[in-house]
């Protein structure tokens, strides 16, 4: 029998009307690349370039094919994403566009419609069940705790908060110069080397990048706003990568728990990471300033996550760990040490994962991510080519030891139990907390035989260990506590509920208690985070004293300014950050790092003059004492008119600074 829809009826008269072609299908693919290529151009002439940067995060997490929560897609894909951008770059700093928010989406774009033509993905999964909700309202109440302090503050509040974070200060030199010449300084050295002191340019850069790249989204535009404007909106995403830091390990935890230990069970595993990270070790990153570690963690945490609970498609497994890996070496190659010990455990551990891929795409892979992991480290090589490096000294904030050691000993007790050890999560788990307490010992040891003591690397190591020990600890949740319950049962048990609430609260509350340093003083009010919220570190007039001479100053201005004034309210803007922010604000680093130097001792009359000499730029010199500005002024007399320049700076009754008049 013919097919009723080729068939044609016959008329009332017996004729045959001519056929008619049945219509082809459109390509179900078509209209998502269509979109997916078009709508960069267009949202960027409506002005709203955020909503190309929401379009390209959730066609990511679209396609996705291993059966993942809505959430796990989200998270995975800002990972993925975010080490693609690191590694578009090195492109976007060799093309004529630079960081345009266009260009980079459009190279984003590419891929993923080529990958909607060829491949459709699932219907999306858009259901959150409650350990999904759970989490969200941790990711909350930890982007609360990282940013109450930033928010509702100028950029001069901002600094004040986190004026102390020595290194801080060179991040922002670093991204405030990709964000004005478009890319990785690596490329662009003779036009950095004003902006920066000399090495930097070849400093890993990919959380700048990124940070920058997420500005132009945001602005809709390249380049950078006044360097005012810029600082304020860099400590703001600095203490949105603290925050997100702090949600990916807590992610990374609840997935090493796996799906057993769901439900109102996850508030108790949130207590515990969330609490032990923002009361002490994560807000001690912030405010030591390690803008870039902090960046690196955050995907080294989603990369420790896929070590221990793989994804189903190997595939999509293989380029995670790629893109994480990339992300890592490009924000902070440091991770490295630990990232690849954990990477090899993975393809030990959860092997037989891997047998349905070809070695030769294995190899390809090994192969693509070494190149590109390798690259910043080659960029660096005059720095990195030595394990000396290892013992290099640096100040940073020590690592809670009183709390770290029970936290790496209830991992390991869990992960030792019979059940544990006939997981392989768990097993995974075991050997990455192991290896990576290891490579701490071993630093230990190499830097006591160098130097007799620990150095600053030996605590950036106990931070991954820290990373490692609280997802290890997720691991092995399940083993301490036992299935709490599954189905809509547990979800919807009022006690339930309750219990795992109390338990949260008892957890926060022993934290809270035990947050202190191990410094010898106790109490609550000794804490980081505490310190932090507080303001007890700030600088508020510092901050104004330094922003007050920053607007004061000619642009561009051909001098060099240094601060020369007496401590305030127990702050010292003189001996040390004062004049590294003075300046990277001036965007002079490069040349006025000397004076930075310098400038931290009380000078006399005579020793002004004579660096003024000396200097390779005129001199501007700030002091608030009149008796020696005027000695100054005297002793370099007319004939310095235009080497040196001393200023006066005097103070409201309030404490507000004055900038001017010029000594004569």
């Amino acid at each position: 029998m013919p097919d009723a829809a080729t068939q044609a009826p016959e008329d009332s008269k017996g004729a045959v009307p001519r056929l008619t072609r049945p219509l082809r299908p459109v390509a179900p693919g078509l209209v998502p690349a269509a979109v997916l290529l078009l709508a960069p151009p267009v949202l960027h002439l409506l002005r709203v370039d955020p909503l190309t940067l929401a379009l390209l995060w959730c066609a990511t997490a679209a396609r996705f094919r291993s059966r993942l929560t809505t959430l796990d897609r989200l998270v995975l894909s800002a990972g993925l994403l975010t080490g693609w951008g690191c590694l578009l770059g090195v492109l976007a700093s060799l093309w004529p566009w630079g960081l345009h928010p266009v260009a980079l989406a459009e190279a984003t774009a590419l891929p993923l419609a080529a990958l909607a033509l060829t491949r459709p993905g699932p219907p999306p999964r858009l259901a959150l069940p409650l350990t999904d909700r759970l989490l969200l309202l941790a990711f909350a109440a930890a982007g609360w705790c990282c940013l109450r302090p930033l928010l509702g503050e100028d950029a001069t509040g901002r600094l004040a908060v986190l004026f102390h974070g020595e290194d801080l200060a060179r991040h922002f030199a670093l991204y405030d110069a990709v964000l004005r010449f478009g890319g990785y300084l690596v490329f662009h050295r003779e036009q950095a080397a004003v902006a920066l002191q000399d090495g930097f340019q070849s400093y890993p850069q990919g959380s700048h990048l990124v940070l920058a790249a997420l500005t132009g989204f945001v602005r809709g535009g390249t380049g950078a706003p006044p360097a005012l404007t810029s600082l304020g909106t860099f400590t703001l995403l600095t203490g949105t990568v603290l925050a997100a830091c702090v949600a990916a390990v807590l992610w990374a935890a609840c997935r090493a728990a796996g799906p057993a230990f769901g439900g109102w069970a996850v508030l108790l595993l949130c207590a515990l990471t969330g609490g032990y990270l923002v009361l002490d070790e994560a807000t001690g990153l912030l405010l030591s300033g390690f803008e870039s570690e902090i960046f690196g963690l955050t995907l080294f945490a989603l990369l420790t996550a896929l070590v221990l609970r793989p994804l189903a498609r190997p595939g999509e497994q293989l380029l995670l760990l790629g893109a994480l890996t990339v992300g890592i070496s490009f924000s902070y190659y440091l991770l490295l040490v630990t990232a690849v010990p954990l990477l090899l455990i993975w393809a030990v551990v959860h092997c037989r994962r891997l047998r349905p891929v070809r070695r030769a795409a294995l190899a390809a892979a090994a192969a693509l991510t070494g190149t590109a992991a390798a690259l910043p480290v080659l960029a660096n090589w005059r720095q990195a080519n030595s394990p000396a490096v290892l013992a290099m000294p640096g100040g940073a904030l020590p690592v809670v030891r009183h709390l770290l050691l029970p936290l790496l000993a209830a991992a390991v007790l869990g992960l030792l139990t019979a059940a544990a050890r006939r997981n392989a999560v768990r097993r995974a788990a075991l050997c990455a907390v192991t290896t990576v307490a290891g490579l701490v010992v071993a630093l230990r040891q190499y830097q006591l035989a160098s130097t007799g003591h620990t150095e600053y690397y030996y605590e950036k190591l106990l931070h991954q260990l820290v990373v490692v020990g609280l997802i290890a600890l997720g691991a092995a949740a399940l083993p301490l506590f036992g299935p709490p319950g599954r189905g809509r049962t547990a979800a919807g048990n009022p006690a339930r509920a309750v219990r795992a609430g109390a338990a949260a609260l008892v957890v926060l509350a022993a934290l809270v208690l035990n947050s202190q340093t191990d410094d010898g003083t106790s109490g609550w009010q000794t804490s980081r985070f505490a310190g932090y919220l507080h303001g007890d570190r700030a600088a508020p007039f510092s901050a104004s004293l330094v922003t007050a001479v920053h607007v004061t100053r000619p642009v561009p201005d051909p001098g060099i300014g240094v601060l020369l004034t007496e401590p305030r309210q127990g702050e010292d803007p003189r001996f040390y950050e004062g004049n590294l922010w003075l300046g990277v604000l001036a965007r002079d680093n490069g040349r006025s790092w000397r004076a930075w130097i310098w400038g931290r001792w009380r000078r006399t009359p005579q020793e002004i003059v004579q660096f003024a000499d000396r200097s390779p730029a005129p001199l501007r010199v700030y002091l608030d004492d009149p008796a020696l500005a005027a000695a100054t002024a005297r002793l370099a007399g007319p004939g310095r008119a235009g080497r040196l320049e001393v200023v006066l700076v005097r103070y409201t009754g309030d404490g507000r600074p004055l900038i001017g008049p010029i000594v004569r």
